[in-house]
């Protein structure tokens, strides 16, 4: 082992967490036998920075000019204009929803630090791609002498003037010289040879699919790839993708026989969670066992006859830290979801809307919400009921961004009632880039 491997912890089959991707190569070199290695790491990142009410008043003029002062100060954060030197704006797609921004001159891949030009409530959004990332963490290292890592990057950006959220993360797992394939993996799940279930043992039931290439699944899918989705796990060869196309780490395929990643991507209330979580971390180890408990928190494959863990899945449950669990909207309180779910079908809300709307036009739909609002503004009381609720659920629901909350509700709504939403009539969810 190597001075920079004395750190990393020990598990039968060993389990790395890569600060530095030549830790990695010099490890598989020194391997001559080729033993089953697992690593871990974090793939891609996008935070994003809200401005309170506080800081910002309720309705901010100039938020173009604000959002541009506060994206220098995040990029200032991060060191990012001493590591790769000047602005420059972005010649690529914007994220989703985003006009304006700026990359960096010095950066060779995906970077972008963006903000709308007049929607204040969709903040700064800090998207950064995996080559990004790790070029970030590269650099920030030989400049600095220093790791870094997503942790890091959160603490550094945290502060009480905003609201930092963290609206996608992609953990990575990489199995080198593993006995399996991501076709057999297809095909046990296919042919239920093969469960998946979450830590508690509960089985995954969500939709399997994958990209075949001669009959032969390549890549594939749990959970739906969907924009609004907040879990999907993605299985795929990177050795042969390493291989077709050249990547940055094709070199890598010389010291190994095979290299199966998994990437478990984690969107809304979920990354959220997960930020509460980098918080907290101040090591490279502690945030490989956090990567290793997200996965196996929702993805545990195992034998659907002897109920045993594949011998992946084993080896990495022996590298998981102790964390609280990803805990979905349907576990935080099925009351107000049942009652938001009950004004969008069955309360005659949205009939009465049609109504005034084809009797009188969209000013006065509108006109009427806002009526209905200065009257729950003016006149409403609410029953004792309303404060044993209140005393009941509002300490746990709090700790949640509304926003999320909201646009999850919707979600589920949409799935349970088997509706698809036009695009046309959907809020865009400012906080997800694609």
């Amino acid at each position: 082992m190597t001075a920079m491997l004395t750190s990393f912890w020990r598990i039968e089959r060993i389990i790395l967490y890569m600060t530095y991707v030549n830790e990695i190569e010099k490890y598989l070199q020194q391997d001559t036998n080729r033993k089953p290695t697992i690593m871990t790491s974090v793939d891609e990142v996008t935070f994003v920075i809200k401005p309170t009410e506080e800081t910002l008043g309720e309705y901010p003029q100039h938020w173009s000019q604000i959002a541009s002062e506060l994206a220098e100060i995040i990029s200032e954060k991060l060191s990012l204009p001493i590591i790769f030197g000047d602005y420059q704006a972005l010649e690529k797609k914007a994220p989703a929803g985003y006009t304006d921004g700026f990359t960096f001159k010095g950066m060779p891949y995906y970077f972008a630090i963006a903000w709308h030009q007049t929607n204040f409530t969709m903040g700064i959004i800090l998207k950064i791609s995996a080559s990004a990332l790790s070029h970030y963490k590269t650099s920030y290292q030989d400049y600095y002498g220093e790791v870094i890592d997503v942790h890091n990057i959160a603490q550094l950006l945290y502060a009480d003037y905003y609201d930092l959220r963290l609206s996608r993360i992609d953990l990575a797992v990489d199995y080198f010289n593993y006995s399996m394939s991501v076709n057999d993996l297809y095909q046990g799940l296919k042919n239920k040879r093969y469960i998946i279930t979450n830590h508690k043992g509960c089985k995954n039931i969500s939709n399997i699919s994958a990209q075949e290439v001669n009959g032969q699944a390549q890549t594939m899918y749990i959970g739906s790839k969907k924009k609004n989705v907040n879990a999907l796990l993605r299985i795929y060869n990177k050795y042969q993708e390493q291989l077709d196309n050249q990547g940055r780490y094709m070199h890598l395929t010389k010291y190994c026989n095979s290299w199966v990643r998994m990437e478990a991507s984690y969107k809304g209330n979920y990354s959220n969670q997960i930020l509460t979580l980098l918080l907290d971390i101040d090591n490279p180890q502690d945030l490989s066992k956090l990567i290793v408990n997200k996965m196996i928190d929702k993805y545990c494959f195992h034998d659907a006859e002897t109920g045993q863990p594949l011998q992946f899945t084993s080896d990495l449950l022996k590298g998981a830290g102790i964390f609280p669990e990803l805990k979905s909207l349907n576990s935080r309180n099925n009351d107000l979801l049942s009652t938001i779910s009950y004004l969008m079908k069955g309360s005659g809300l949205f009939p009465l809307l049609t109504k005034i709307e084809k009797v009188w036009g969209t000013q006065a739909r509108n006109h009427f919400i806002i009526r209905l609002i200065q009257e729950y503004e003016t006149n409403y009381t609410p029953n004792p009921d309303v404060g044993l609720w209140l005393n009941k659920f509002s300490r746990e629901l709090e700790k949640f961004n509304f926003e999320d909350f909201l646009e999850d509700a919707f979600q589920i709504f949409y799935q349970k009632n088997n509706i698809t939403p036009k695009d046309s009539a959907k809020k865009p969810k400012s906080d997800v880039a694609d």
